[in-house]
């Protein structure tokens, strides 16, 4: 492919690692967007050329780029809902083609809006693949602060794949006793090795588990990064009456389940949802990557050249023993 050409206000960033995340797996998988397209939105890596304009970066800084800046004056933006900003939906990197990311790629271009708001400078002392993970902490940070967690609370995090291990931790970090269920007897072990009190099976009946441990209440707080009708059903019933469940992990049209109106509102649990980053916490989100107060090393179990792309989503597209995040790095 060719280079992508950068006008006024852009850069040209050289791809040092790129993260490959479950969205883009559905993408590409299920066909959710027309080709061609180069995906990969969790990217780190060098400057290699800067546009006309471009003050804040030199060529040499390394960098982390988040693909989607909201406008922050519109309806939504004014309103704090800012995955919902029509300037926030137009993808803001590319390596060619319609834009959708670019990571997958040697080199990707960020777009003025994105050179101006979105573009982080990584520190000295740490590495482009952990600078990769300030998009998706942010993303689970933000769900977080919108699930209001806090301290004293009991929080639940059903799966515990590379997004519900961060959603473990930033529940840990908020002040709450967080318990975690999965279906991978080494995920149960990351799990408590990164902050859960208790990490149960989820074959097992771990609602039961969870009021069991609560004077059968339930937890306070369930935060949902798994899929499908059965993950949903524990993450409801474990839930305490009056408490509230964030559905984090449906990105994609189809992704249904049953739901009994009568039985929720009668309790009053909350169903909540989250969608995307947030400008709001994006410095807060590389701060904690940064400052290693969230443990993302720990989650990277694959590294694989760029040549090996279409291995590194057959990897991540199927949750396996010994498998968490897999990460295409520059060869």
């Amino acid at each position: 492919m060719p280079l992508p050409e950068i006008g006024p206000g852009e850069m040209l960033v050289r791809v040092l690692a790129s993260g490959v995340c479950g969205t883009d797996v559905k993408k590409i998988r299920q066909g959710l967007l027309p080709a061609p397209r180069v995906f990969g939105h969790e990217i780190a890596g060098t400057v290699e050329r800067l546009g006309p304009g471009v003050t804040r970066f030199r060529a040499g800084d390394r960098v982390v780029l988040h693909h989607h800046i909201p406008c922050g004056a519109c309806y939504f933006c004014e309103r704090g809902v800012h995955a919902q900003c029509a300037t926030y939906k137009k993808n803001g990197t590319t390596a060619g083609f319609e834009p959708a990311g670019g990571g997958f790629a040697e080199y990707v271009k960020a777009m003025d809006w994105i050179v101006a708001r979105g573009a982080i400078a990584i520190p000295e002392g740490v590495s482009e693949e952990e600078a990769t993970f300030v998009e998706p902490v942010n993303t689970c940070l933000k769900a977080v602060r919108k699930a209001d967690i806090a301290p004293g609370q009991t929080v639940l995090v059903v799966g515990q794949g590379p997004i519900g291990l961060l959603l473990t931790q930033l529940a840990r970090w908020a002040g709450a006793e967080v318990l975690g269920s999965d279906t991978l007897p080494d995920r149960l072990e990351m799990s408590r090795r990164l902050g859960a009190s208790h990490a149960y099976d989820a074959h097992d009946d771990v609602a039961r588990a969870v009021r069991d441990r609560t004077a059968g209440r339930g937890a306070d707080r369930v935060l949902l990064a798994a899929l499908g009708p059965q993950a949903f059903r524990q993450a409801l019933d474990a839930t305490r009456a009056g408490g509230s469940l964030m559905v984090f992990s449906a990105t994609a049209p189809g992704e249904n389940v049953e739901l009994d109106l009568g039985a929720l509102c009668s309790s009053e649990k909350q169903i909540l949802t989250s969608y995307s980053a947030s400008v709001d916490v994006q410095e807060l989100a590389a701060r904690l990557v940064f400052e290693r107060a969230v443990r993302v090393r720990e989650l990277i179990t694959h590294r694989l050249p760029l040549s090996e792309a279409a291995r590194a989503v057959e990897l991540a597209a199927h949750p396996a023993p010994g498998v968490l995040k897999v990460m295409l790095v520059a060869e």
